[in-house]
């Protein structure tokens, strides 16, 4: 069985191997945990961005750049290739781990160490038997607050690890490591919503996307909301799946964001009206804009959703 562990940290010595070619900074903490600074207090880049995804998808994929157009201008957008979804979305991706004996306001966190959790498994894996086994492990964090020992602890007891055999990335909402990174999730989003509508998603055998990159802003809300404007309205996903067709046309147009009753503003504003509280957001609001499913039983592709340009334009550059 492939270890995302073991995989992740192929790519993580590439980056302690060249830190200031990338952009980053590496430290380490009283305990022993590495920390890999890629956009907090370090510039990051292009280059770093590409690794941090390919990191949280516990190399399993492919990362690449592409060319997207909102109005009269030409951003940028990140392509994801996929060849194991499951163990490279669900068990490693998707950010799923509420850091528990940490103190209060510790983040949510997402990458390969999801999978070496012995303390508390969150609730993703039961789409899944996958389970990691690895002696390093490497976890990320998309936050400004400064890693402490008190996470690393936590994080590296759960997960059974020695201190010094964990590393942590970190990357802020308004840093373009973390802009990539979460324009990478469109495939993610897109099989915790079909999960979420009872479709069974260990059908899905290769995915791929692209999700827009949004204009970097220094302010952490603002830019917290132009990143989950990129998937919400820029974001497109392809999945193959071996399923019935019922199956698929059965929940095809529920799992894209035209669908849900908070559609067409952008999620600043939403989130705002929320009260700042992401649980006052309908659930199905965080579906990608575009949904294809390919059935490779029967050779049928089922597509819903739209890409919004204009709330595209609003967020990006009307605020």
């Amino acid at each position: 069985m492939v270890s995302i562990n073991r995989e992740a940290m192929k790519i993580v010595r590439r980056i302690l191997d060249a830190p200031e070619a990338l952009g980053v900074t590496v430290s380490r903490l009283p305990g022993g945990t590495t920390v890999i600074d890629m956009g907090q207090r370090a510039p990051g880049g292009w280059a770093a961005g590409r690794l941090y995804t390919l990191i949280t998808l516990g190399g399993l994929g492919e990362v690449s750049y592409e060319p997207f157009v909102v109005g009269d201008r030409t951003l940028s957008a990140v392509r994801v290739m996929i060849d194991h979804p499951i163990a490279a979305c669900v068990a490693s991706q998707i950010a799923g781990w509420r850091l528990e004996g940490a103190r209060e306001g510790a983040p949510i966190l997402a990458g390969p160490a999801r999978a070496l959790n012995h303390a508390n498994l969150d609730h993703y894996f039961e789409l899944t038997s996958y389970r990691d086994q690895a002696d390093e492990g490497v976890i990320a964090i998309q936050t400004a607050e400064p890693v402490t020992e008190d996470w690393a602890a936590t994080i590296a007891a759960a997960c059974r690890l020695q201190p010094e055999n964990l590393y942590i990335l970190v990357a802020p909402n308004s840093s373009l490591v973390c802009a990539i990174q979460v324009a990478a999730r469109i495939v993610e989003q897109s099989l915790h919503r079909l999960s979420e509508e009872g479709f069974d998603v260990a059908t899905v055998k290769y995915a791929h996307g692209f999700g827009v990159i949004p204009p970097l802003i220094a302010d952490e809300v603002v830019a917290m909301g132009r990143i989950n404007d990129s998937l919400l309205y820029g974001g497109v996903a392809t999945l193959s799946v071996d399923a019935a067709d019922d199956a698929v046309a059965a929940v095809i147009n529920k799992v894209v964001s035209v669908a849900s009753r908070a559609y067409g503003r952008p999620f600043v504003e939403i989130y705002e009206d929320a009260g700042r509280d992401f649980y006052q957001i309908p659930l199905d609001l965080h579906s990608p804009a575009v949904l294809h499913i390919n059935n490779m039983r029967t050779g049928r592709t089922f597509s819903a959703g739209e890409i919004n340009h204009a709330v595209l334009q609003e967020s990006f550059f009307n605020g």
